[in-house]
């Protein structure tokens, strides 16, 4: 066995020992016998991952599992308490390195999971920023980052140079919406009368959270321009800028180019595909990739990366194979995975470096790092390293659906064609004419070699399809709530397209601008497009081709989750045993306990339960942006803006009133001399008012919202409810600081913000 040692089998028999337990004297013989076997079975498998070296790939999930505990800390963690709590298990690993392997194993582990927490807070150290307290109308003189335009408008993200009249405290990024398209561009200075809010907390208990996002991206505060935007004269910037700037334009005239040379829906997406600019794709061919299961694409995600790095690795090395002096002497394979690293990299910065962006990148740099020192590229060593990275770099990254989905649907891949024989031990399957030719002997011909390669691209894009969407079905159903049966069908059918004709014609165009050539690239593009659109149409338009389901908890996420990583990370059987903590978390999905009530942050509105058992909405100020995702939750197909949410409820200036589906009754009110009243007659009393203290019925006012931010109640099963808020009443973070006592005349006029922000795309 390679490096084998005497010792392998008792460090195995301790390390199996420790996790499994001794059972005691006491138990039964049968039982003592059965545990026997499976220690023995334990320590077997354990000897066997440490001589395939596979422990070492634990060290990612246990880095993310201390991010995990560093987000759900309470408050702010002491940032000295977390390194000198690192320092001291970094030396006593060090110190301990002859010790038992039990001993270095668990202090290995513990060490993983403090770097983990100490990324964190070193992250929210770097990112600190000033954050809006409250809403405000002002003046704000800015330099505009980026813009990504749309047919009704555009959204600026820019960087503040002066807010009103405040001289200090000031955000360090807005992100503003204009109603048209004006002539300014990244890097102008501009000056513009704006509505401003705090960036929003989530709509619901257990929702997005765009705060945290906002907070880490620097941006502290979201809203809309009033009026036209003014040009004022340039100034000096900061050369970072002023390239990200640069940049920015360069990606708009791109997208401009591409969408106007192939028009309509195909050019906006296809101008997508490479710049990452979706503000032209109109909302029914964003609805129609989405029931394909095909919305990734149009995301610079792992796809793009890999196909654009690809694309400069081969042809730099097809180039280099045809001169012959070159070819025999120089390693031109190492040469072609360096030009693709620093292809892979300027692309990462033509499409933005955005989170998704930059961790493709840094997949891709392993994997083309790895061949460049003559290692595999496509290993799970390799995976778990780039992990590390982007947790010690953006470690927030791992709440969020993008690291989640890829690096699920990355690792089941990986672990699938781990265990695949190599291909040259693979028998011809893919014709029987081949198999013949085979047999007699001669080459096949043209027609078989096609026909051959057409069934095995065929079948390689069935497994990995598959295998991709059951290894991120729960994140999408966790994040978005939705599920694409025919996603399998979807991506089967419009991924060839993209990788074998639209990525490399559109290359090849890129290329061609220079010699003004352009045009019929973007064209044959524009029809491999209208091909994946049309596709995506069938495959949307077919029935049940989008299915809601409702938010699933946590806890069956992280069951979920950990039986993904034991059946992928380990080699040996006992990856078998990762089909347990999968049924349990399947089994908790369907013990999921839905609201019946939902209520604003603000309490000017609600998701109530009807007598039908569907949410009607009551009250005002709640936006679409904010309505879609209480029903999303709930797993109700129905559109923001469906006549039939309003039904079920009463209501006047003064509030609204409407029965729930167990016969209680449900208030919003709006005037104070009405709140005795309401308590005395009514269940639940929802205001953005303050109750009173004798209030007999379940009170959500203004202290509580403030508390809590959304507030769900869930059913107890005793006829009761219990409270849930989004955040807990001593929840105080940098991006969700403790609010301060305020009347509520101040919290009374505040509405819901109008879409704040997109919900964040899934790429793979």
């Amino acid at each position: 066995m390679q490096n084998w040692r005497p010792d392998r089998p008792k460090r195995a028999q301790a390390i199996g020992t420790a996790l499994i337990g001794r059972f005691g004297k006491s138990a039964p013989f049968a039982l003592s016998v059965a545990a026997g076997h499976l220690r023995t079975w334990f320590t077997d498998a354990i000897l066997a991952e440490i001589d395939a070296r596979r422990l070492v790939l634990w060290l990612a999930p246990l880095s993310m599992v201390g991010v995990l505990l560093y987000f759900l800390a309470e408050e702010e963690p002491n940032i000295w308490a977390s390194l000198s709590l690192s320092v001291a298990l970094l030396m006593a690993f060090v110190i301990f390195q002859g010790a038992r392997d039990s001993i270095r194993f668990f202090l290995g582990a513990f060490l993983a999971v403090a770097m983990g927490f100490i990324s964190g807070g070193l992250r929210t150290l770097r990112s600190d920023a000033p954050i809006l307290k409250e809403t405000v109308i002002t003046h704000v003189d800015a330099i505009i980052e980026t813009i990504d335009w749309s047919a009704s408008g555009g959204r600026l993200l820019i960087r503040t140079i002066k807010l009103g009249n405040k001289s200090d405290d000031i955000p360090f990024r807005l992100r503003i919406s204009v109603a048209s398209r004006t002539p300014i561009s990244p890097g102008d200075h501009i000056s513009a009368l704006v509505r401003l809010l705090p960036p929003p907390f989530p709509a619901r208990p257990g929702g997005y959270d765009f705060a945290r996002d906002a907070y880490f991206a620097r941006i502290g505060g979201v809203g809309s321009a009033l009026g036209s935007v003014t040009l004022l004269p340039p100034i000096q910037t900061d050369w970072r800028l002023d390239v990200m700037a640069r940049v920015d334009r360069l990606r708009i005239a791109l997208t401009d180019r591409i969408a106007q040379s192939i028009g309509g829906q195909s050019g906006a997406v296809a101008a997508a595909l490479f710049t990452g600019k979706r503000g032209y794709i109109s909302d029914e061919t964003n609805d129609d990739l989405r029931a394909a299961g095909i919305y990734h694409v149009v995301s610079i995600s792992g796809l793009h990366m890999v196909l654009a790095a690809g694309m400069v690795f081969f042809l730099v090395r097809g180039i280099l194979v045809l001169v012959p002096g070159v070819a025999l002497r120089f390693p031109i394979k190492q040469w072609a995975a360096a030009a693709a690293m620093v292809g892979a990299t300027a692309y990462d910065i033509f499409a933005g470096s955005e989170v998704a962006t930059e961790r493709s990148l840094i997949m891709s740099l392993v994997m083309f790092g790895a061949v460049l020192i003559g290692r595999r590229a496509l290993s799970m060593r390799n995976l778990a390293f780039a992990a590390l990275i982007i947790v010690v770099i953006e470690p927030e990254s791992v709440l969020g659906p993008s690291f989640q989905m890829s690096f699920a649907a990355v690792a089941a891949l990986v672990a699938a064609f781990e265990h695949l024989p190599p291909r040259g031990d693979r028998p011809p399957i893919f014709s029987s004419r081949l198999n013949r030719a085979l047999e007699k002997g001669p080459p096949p011909n043209l027609f078989d070699r096609l026909l051959g390669w057409l069934f095995n691209h065929s079948k390689t894009v069935l497994l990995t399809t598959c295998l991709a969407e059951a290894a991120t079905g729960p994140y999408s159903a966790f994040h978005f709530q939705r599920f694409q049966p025919l996603g399998l069908i979807g991506n089967a059918l419009t991924i060839p397209l993209i990788e074998s004709l639209a990525m490399p014609v559109g290359f090849l165009g890129v290329l061609a601008i220079p010699f003004g050539l352009d045009h019929w690239f973007w064209k044959f593009m524009g029809w491999a497009v209208d091909g994946m659109l049309y596709l995506s149409g069938l495959v949307a338009s077919t029935p049940f081709a989008t299915q809601a389901l409702p938010a699933i908890s946590i806890a069956s996420l992280l069951c979920l989750t950990f039986g993904l990583l034991w059946l992928t990370l380990w080699s040996s059987q006992l990856r078998y045993l990762g089909v347990v903590p999968i049924l349990l978390g399947l089994s908790l999905t369907l013990h999921n306990t839905r609201p019946d009530v939902v209520v604003a942050r603000n309490g000017l509105s609600l998701a109530a339960r009807g007598p039908d058992g569907k949410l009607m909405i009551m009250g005002k100020g709640a936006s679409a942006f904010v309505v879609a995702q209480w029903l999303s939750a709930d797993g109700d197909m129905r559109n923001a803006n469906d006549a039939t949410l309003r039904q079920g409820a009463y209501c006047n200036a003064t509030g609204c009133f409407a029965r729930l589906m167990d016969g209680k009754s449900i208030t919003i009110s709006l005037r104070e001399r009405d709140l005795a009243d309401d308590c005395k007659a009514i269940s639940i009393v929802v205001t953005p008012l303050e109750l009173p203290s004798e209030c007999r019925a379940l009170s959500i006012d203004h202290k509580v919202t403030q508390s809590l931010g959304s507030v769900a109640l869930l059913p107890d099963g005793a006829g009761g409810y219990t409270i849930q808020g989004a955040r807990s009443a001593t929840y105080d973070r940098p991006w969700s600081p403790k609010p301060k006592p305020v009347t509520p005349l101040e919290t009374f006029p505040t509405a819901e913000p109008e879409d704040p922000t997109a919900q964040p795309i899934t790429p793979r």
